[in-house]
């Protein structure tokens, strides 16, 4: 089996090392990470109950007791889906006349991080800041094939938390770049080749991405801000946050949606992507319809997907099929289609290569895009960060994603989740 790119040549070329972090993960999705993601033993299970909004005031409100995030109004998203996020990244970044900032889990050399670094070394010789920020165990061969060009362009380039580091599992799984303050991009990708293309076979997956401007994409560089400054000791200049004036160009004609972006790091009780995570599945009242790379909820969510189905909602999940890169995980993602399907839910597994979305749509205004995984390890461990937004159109689309994917996978029916 292939590792995962989160582990492959994560601790160079010494092969014992790589399978023994593939070894490690593994351990943690099959135990569910109840208590060997933490410092210590939760005390319990964190469990939302009561009754949330999926729109307006109720949602909003509901969101920053949960989260401590804030929805903001005028802002405007552009899908950028499979490798179409390259050419809206190229663009934006040929805008640049301050700052670039990127974070990414995966960045490997190949002809996607030519074209990167081909757009960055043209706005650098003009003068714009570039700072990357990129995860070790996900990108192994950065340091050494892709850091050194970026630095002779003239980018200041930094590994988040080194490896080895006491074998450190609370990696930065976060995927946000970041032009003038303005306009972030974000989503399930990275800078590795299996992100081009159009998901026609195994070589290209199917991933969803948003380009995002308005005064959320101040939240969005606060998440790369924070990352930045424990990496460096650094601050960001407040150039960098114009969508906190303001009257600022290009933000009252942003958009009409409200946005949060929701970052989240390791807790040793609960973090903010399971908190997220909850709160959206809560919020359905008609429809909450889930694509999702690593479909292995824990006990509390597997609770909660079955109470929506119950009470009627239209819950739906499209998730990798054979193709999936981890192949323990597609085991594990299975071992919940008897109990879903029970409660009535409707279950795909998409068929032409791996389908790395994070995504939810709920009821006919709510979306979620993002990084965070529906398993032990974004819950627990890793740094994740997801976009929230309330809007009509962006809920049309979405839709009309998801319906296009499914006709590409093949329902799970319950005689065939018996077999």
């Amino acid at each position: 089996m292939r590792a995962h790119p989160w582990v492959q040549e994560a601790t160079g070329t010494d092969v014992d090392k790589d399978w023994r972090w593939v070894g490690v993960l593994g351990a943690l999705l099959l135990a569910g990470c109840p208590s060997a993601c933490t410092t210590q033993e939760s005390s319990r299970p964190f469990h939302l109950t009561g009754q949330v909004g999926s729109h307006g005031a109720d949602f909003a409100t509901a969101l920053y007791q949960t989260t401590g995030v804030r929805m903001e109004p005028r802002n405007r998203i552009r899908w950028a889906n499979n490798g179409a996020v390259f050419d809206v990244m190229v663009e934006e970044i040929g805008r640049a006349r301050a700052s670039v900032n990127i974070v990414m889990f995966i960045w490997r050399p190949g002809r996607a991080s030519e074209r990167m670094m081909e757009a960055l070394a043209e706005r650098t010789r003009a003068g714009v800041t570039c700072r990357v920020l990129v995860d070790p165990m996900g990108s192994g061969p950065f340091e050494k094939e892709v850091k050194p060009r970026l630095e002779a362009l003239g980018c200041e380039a930094h590994l988040f938390r080194p490896l080895p580091a006491d074998e450190n599992l609370a990696r930065n799984h976060r995927k946000i770049v970041v032009i003038d303050g303005k306009v972030a991009i974000t989503g399930g990708l990275a800078i590795q080749d299996e992100w081009l293309g159009e998901a026609r076979n195994e070589k290209e997956w199917r991933d969803t991405n948003v380009r995002v401007q308005g005064p959320v994409v101040a939240q969005l560089q606060q998440a790369f801000a924070e990352n930045w400054q424990e990496t460096t000791g650094k601050l960001l200049p407040a150039s960098d946050f114009p969508t906190l004036e303001q009257g600022q160009p290009g933000l009252d004609d942003a958009g009409k949606g409200w946005a949060g972006f929701v970052s989240s790091t390791a807790n040793p009780e609960v973090t903010r992507a399971e908190r997220l995570t909850q709160l959206m599945v809560k919020a359905a009242k008609k429809r909450l319809w889930i694509s999702q790379a690593y479909f292995t909820p824990n006990d509390a969510l597997m609770q909660l997907l079955v109470e929506r189905a119950k009470a009627g909602v239209d819950v739906r999940v499209l998730a990798p099929g054979d193709k999936n890169d981890q192949r323990a995980v597609t085991l594990l993602q299975r071992n919940t289609y008897d109990t879903l399907l029970a409660a009535g839910v409707r279950i795909w597994e998409f068929q032409p290569s791996m389908m790395h979305a994070k995504t939810m749509l709920v009821d006919d205004q709510l979306v979620l895009v993002g990084s965070i995984n529906y398993d032990a390890l974004s819950f627990n461990l890793l740094e994740e960060g997801s976009l929230v937004l309330e809007d009509a159109d962006a809920a049309r689309q979405l839709e009309e994603f998801f319906l296009d994917d499914v006709t590409h996978a093949r329902e799970i029916r319950a005689e065939r989740a018996e077999r």
